[in-house]
This record gives structure tokens, C-alpha cells and sequence, in this order.
């Protein structure tokens, strides 16, 4: 029996649509396309919006463009293109095409903006207000429209002019405590923050972080009010930029679920894994340098995965720190200095608190004082490293315009190995010519 089978319809529909669209994901792709077509369109609608972007064209294949114009003409405009952004061109017009053209008009307005920009995620659904309306007639209008719009995302009235250009902005709090006959125009606040449409969301994403607001107006390239985004949207960005940021760290593509379909994480991982290989292949080829040293001095091999392992960590700490202020724009270019300079700080405390541990170990462990301290200084000059190359790695991918994110703790670990390797068996090979074992 099959979990369609084994679930009614009826049961389905009283589901949350993020816990039916997980559901639908779990399922077959021919079985959630057939579910999507039996529920009724609103439950199915905001399902499919719940849905992961990367599942999305599998499950509307086989749909017919009526029935997924139907779908989406229920669904907030900004996540209709969310949807039609991952199907088929050809799916993707046949859609358009069914939609009502009033709908049709108003998702084509958010396509016009990359989805990563503030215009890419607004909503088009706002309530403008002229100056001349009183406190009662707004009142009037949102019992008026109460039916028709969501209003529990209202945090915000915006007051416009003529052309449609921001003048100002009323809370609804305004409207609970202001007199019946107050116009808009006397009780509105002039001073309005808002962003362009295309601000890029990283940028959207830090304001709404610092300014705390609930919601920020969008003005097009004519300074014309085109949407809005909600704080809870702005959160959305957050934390897909942090997922992003943590795969890229690691080198997957930012856009992976533990549920993505195995042919296409292989195409994602693949890539970054020769290129690890590579970076191991650079730190290989310095230990056959040493080769001879480590024939004379077996007990250099028991130590080199703790040198280049506690610079990798070391590392990995300086390096989530950059990337985190760089992310939340808490970092800004005249600060590279200062951070380098703590980093090289705590780099040389580290090194030399944890060089003597080793140092001490290496002598009681394999009875040589020399390899103690050839132990304990190549964990100092790593350390050093560690910290030198986690705080320009980052800021050199930044620098270059690339995402700080991309791929760091690979080059990270290839520096600490290599690094970490030569320091090591360099002083080695140098201790014993003067100091032979």
C-alpha cells in the first residue's frame, strides 16, 4: 500500500500546505502530480508554494496549463513566479497564458526583477492611500477589501501621490487612535526608509536585521511605489543566504536538501570534490619533497595530521568569523587591517600555547627533545598561517566580487596543509643536518 493510498484526501486537506507539501515531495512524482490535481485549488495552490524549488517541475509536469494557472492564480502573486521561474519555458508561457490577464499582468510585473533582488521578492500587494482620505474612509476601505485581500500581512498603509510616487506612510496604529476626520496627509510620516527594486536581498536582508522593521517599501526605476517586502520575508532571505553560505563553506552549491534527487547532487558535489582532490594532491606532492627525512626519521610521520589538523581548525574559526561580519555587512573594507592583526594576535597565543603542548608531548612521547621543538614551531608557524589566510581568503574572493562563501574551507585546508607540511618537515630536514637523530 502506498502512502497515497494509505492517506484520504480528506485527511490531506486539513494539513498545514507546508506539511502537505513536504508530503507531496516524499511522494513519486506521477502520484503528487495526480494529488496536486484531486485537491481543491486553494489547498493545492498553497501547497505548491510550499513546495521546494528544485521539486517543483517534476510535479506539474503531466499538469494540465489550465489546472496550473487555476493553482496559481490563488497564490500571492511573488510566489506564482517563484514557480513559474522553475518550469519549462514552454510550460511557463502555456501557464501565463491561461492565467486571468489582470494576474497574468501583475506576476509579469515581479518576472521584469532577478529573484535576488528586493523587486524579486515584494509582494504587489499593498494598500496606497491618497493625502486627501480621512482616518474613517481608510477604515472603510480595509473592511471593504477584507475579504478579498490577506490582511493579517498588513503592517503598513502607504500614502502615494498622483504618479504613484511614495510620500509617505501611516501605521495601524494611526488609524485605531486618530480621530474619524483626520486626513492622511497630517497624521502620515514623511520620512520613509525604503529600498529599489533592485537592491540586492543580501543588503535587504542587514537592514531589516538592523532597523528592525516590519515591512519596507519598494520604489521602481521611476521612484514609483511597486511592491512591498515583509520582515517575514526578509527572514527568508536570511536564512537561505546562511544555508547558501554554509554549503558554499564546504562546497556544495547553496542549494541542496537532504531530499534532492541523487542525479542532481552529484553534478552539484562532484565538481568541488576533483577540486579537493587537486588541493590534496598540492599538500602530496610537498611530503614526497621529505621523502628521505621521513625515511630517517619515522616518527615526523606520526605528527603530521596533528600539525596541518590544528591549523585547519584554527582556520575554520578565523574563517566563519570574516565571512558571518562580511555577510551581515559588519565587516566593512577599512577593517581588513584590524581584523588581521587580531586574527595574527590570537594566531601567535594559539600557536604558542598549543606549540608547547605538542612541543612537551613530542619529547616525552618519542624521548627527543628535537622533535619537540621542531613539533612546537611548526604548530606556531601554522597557526600563523591558519589565521593569515582565514582572513585573506575571504576578503580576497570579495575583493575579486566573488561570493566570500564560495569553496573557503577548501582553499583554507589546502594552505593549512601545505603550509602545515613544509613548516614541519622543512625544520625537520633542517634539524637534522644540524642536529642529527
Amino acid at each position: 500500500m502506498t502512502e497515497t493510498t494509505a492517506v484520504s484526501l480528506e485527511a490531506l486537506r486539513t494539513l498545514h500546505a507546508a506539511d502537505l507539501a513536504d508530503r507531496l515531495q516524499r511522494l513519486p512524482a506521477e502520484e503528487a502530480c495526480a494529488l496536486l490535481r484531486q485537491l481543491p485549488p486553494d489547498t493545492a495552490g498553497a501547497a505548491l508554494a510550499e513546495v521546494e524549488p528544485e521539486n517543483v517541475p517534476e510535479m506539474v509536469a503531466e499538469m494540465d496549463p489550465r489546472r496550473l494557472a487555476d493553482l496559481l492564480q490563488r497564490i500571492a502573486p511573488q510566489d506564482a513566479v517563484d514557480v513559474l521561474q522553475e518550469l519549462p519555458p514552454g510550460t511557463r508561457r502555456a501557464a501565463l497564458a491561461a492565467l486571468p490577464a489582470e494576474v497574468a499582468a501583475g506576476v509579469r510585473s515581479l518576472q521584469r526583477y532577478p529573484e535576488d533582488t528586493a523587486g524579486g521578492i515584494m509582494s504587489n500587494r499593498f494598500i496606497a492611500l491618497r493625502e486627501d482620505m480621512t482616518v474613517a474612509q481608510v477604515r472603510e476601505l480595509l473592511r471593504s477589501r477584507a475579504e478579498q485581500e490577506r490582511t493579517e500581512d498588513v503592517a503598513y498603509l502607504y500614502v502615494t501621490d498622483a504618479g504613484q510616487r511614495l510620500v509617505g506612510i501611516v501605521s495601524l496604529r494611526d488609524l485605531v487612535f486618530r480621530r474619524a476626520e483626520r486626513r492622511m496627509g497630517d497624521i502620515m510620516n514623511r520620512d520613509v526608509k525604503h529600498v529599489g527594486a533592485r537592491t540586492d536581498q543580501e543588503e535587504l536582508a542587514r537592514q531589516f536585521e538592523h532597523y528592525h522593521y516590519l515591512g519596507l517599501p519598494v520604489l521602481d526605476e521611476e521612484g514609483r511605489l511597486a511592491g512591498v517586502v515583509k520582515a517575514s520575508d526578509a527572514l527568508e532571505v536570511a536564512r537561505k543566504e546562511a544555508t547558501e553560505d554554509m554549503q558554499l563553506m564546504v562546497g556544495l552549491s547553496g542549494e541542496e536538501r537532504a531530499l534532492t534527487p541523487w542525479h542532481k547532487s552529484v553534478g552539484r558535489r562532484l565538481p568541488w570534490l576533483y577540486l579537493n582532490l587537486v588541493t590534496a594532491f598540492a599538500a602530496a606532492s610537498v611530503i614526497s619533497l621529505f621523502e628521505n627525512t621521513i625515511a630517517r626519521w619515522t616518527a615526523l610521520a606520526v605528527f603530521l595530521p596533528i600539525i596541518a589538523g590544528q591549523g585547519g581548525n584554527a582556520g575554520m574559526q578565523t574563517l566563519t568569523v570574516i565571512i558571518r561580519d562580511l555577510a551581515l555587512g559588519e565587516l566593512s573594507p577599512g577593517d581588513g587591517r584590524k581584523a588581521l592583526l587580531k586574527e595574527l594576535m590570537l594566531g601567535l597565543i594559539n600557536g604558542l600555547a598549543i606549540g608547547i603542548v605538542v612541543g612537551v608531548a613530542g619529547y616525552v612521547w618519542k624521548g627527543s627533545p628535537t622533535l619537540g621543538v621542531v613539533a612546537g614551531a611548526a604548530m606556531l608557524l601554522n597557526q600563523l598561517a591558519a589565521a593569515l589566510s582565514g582572513v585573506m581568503i575571504p576578503l580576497g574572493l570579495k575583493l575579486l566580487r566573488v561570493d566570500p562563501a564560495l569553496a573557503s574551507s577548501i582553499f583554507l585546508t589546502t594552505v593549512t596543509d601545505v603550509a602545515g607540511f613544509f613548516f614541519f618537515l622543512g625544520l625537520a630536514a633542517l634539524a637534522l643536518r644540524l642536529v642529527p637523530s
